[in-house]
């Protein structure tokens, strides 16, 4: 039923919680687990001689941070009896999850309603919410 199970990881505890079910349901469907994680951008400002412009930048250390956490979770699934893949993109998670999850015909997306704050969320929609009202794919979400 479920051969490819996605989990979107942005290294908070809800987001682990998110890989502890996904072990457990993939163990009862002997699922592939695919580990994935978006290394955000971030907007700044570059003076430019008489005008400014906006360019995207990666935080220094994201991409480090984001390899360790690929590993940790690979680390956690170690007697997991399937294939497990871990997988990171710069870019906007939303956008980049859906994408992927195409990309590799997932069955199930399996990921956290966590991980920002409650300004942040209401500001700019949470990467779960996008996800679950763009995509025809089934969707858990762990609280």
């Amino acid at each position: 039923m479920y051969k490819k199970i996605l989990v979107p990881l942005d290294g908070s505890e809800h987001s682990l919680k998110a890989l502890e079910v996904a072990k457990e349901i993939g163990e009862k469907f002997q699922s592939e687990i695919y580990i994935y994680s978006v290394v955000q951008e971030i907007s700044a400002i570059d003076p430019i001689t008489t005008s400014y412009m906006i360019t995207n930048r990666v935080p220094e250390g994201a991409v480090e941070v984001t390899k360790k956490m690929l590993d940790d979770a690979k680390t956690k699934m170690e007697n997991y009896e399937n294939n497990v893949h871990t997988d990171y993109e710069i870019g906007r998670p939303p956008e980049l999850i859906l994408r992927y999850a195409d990309n590799n015909d997932i069955d199930l997306i399996i990921m956290s309603n966590r991980g920002l704050g409650a300004f942040s969320r209401t500001f700019l929609g949470s990467v779960s919410n996008k996800v679950i009202n763009s995509t025809d794919k089934s969707v858990l979400l762990v609280k």
